[in-house]
């Protein structure tokens, strides 16, 4: 399982607090406590491992096969509009009469999460759940912009009982049991 934030500090946050709930049932693998690659190796050869990154881990990466069944998506990729390049962007894009959030943030944040999306499904022969857990895809005008860009799938909008009942749906009509989804269909 990959899970990806916006942000170093929810990263954080969230390996701390699944940190002892995993029990030593699963690896958990937490970018910022080694390199990159090697968490790269650590995930695809344990087969079973949870991953928690935040920007480098959102493309360029490539994890085909049964190692990445779920991938859960903590919040829009939006881009910080004050982080200098962005604001000097939304400047000029807002100088020529355009509004900054709706042409380059909303359609940035699209592309991202396209980007994202691709972690999961590498291969014809690839599938998984993707959950993605910022409510604003749903309760903002611009959450049906980012969709749209998105691969189509079955979609479900609810409360965590129906998404869950769901993946575990999914997962059993492709013989894939909940446990297994997460351990790359080894089973525990």
């Amino acid at each position: 399982m990959f899970v990806l934030f916006t942000s170093h500090g929810a990263l954080r946050r969230t390996a701390d607090a699944v940190r002892g709930e995993l029990g030593g049932r699963w690896p958990l693998l937490v970018q910022g406590e080694g390199q990159r690659d090697q968490l790269l190796r650590r995930f695809r050869e344990a087969g079973s491992a949870i991953l928690l990154g935040t920007d480098s881990f959102w493309e360029g990466v490539d994890v085909p096969g049964r190692a990445l069944r779920v991938l859960v998506l903590a919040k829009l990729p939006f881009k910080v509009p004050t982080e200098p390049l962005t604001a000097a962007r939304l400047e000029r894009i807002e100088a020529g009469g355009l509004n900054g959030f709706a042409h380059y943030l909303v359609p940035n944040a699209a592309l991202k999460l396209k980007q994202g999306f691709g972690r999961l499904i590498r291969t014809r022969s690839d599938l998984g759940a993707v959950l993605l857990l910022d409510r604003r895809v749903v309760t903002k005008r611009y959450g049906a912009m980012i969709l749209e860009g998105l691969p189509r799938a079955t979609r479900v909008v609810g409360d965590w009982a129906d998404v869950r009942g769901a993946c575990e749906e999914f997962f059993a009509r492709h013989g894939i049991g909940e446990e297994k989804a997460v351990e790359g269909g080894r089973g525990r």
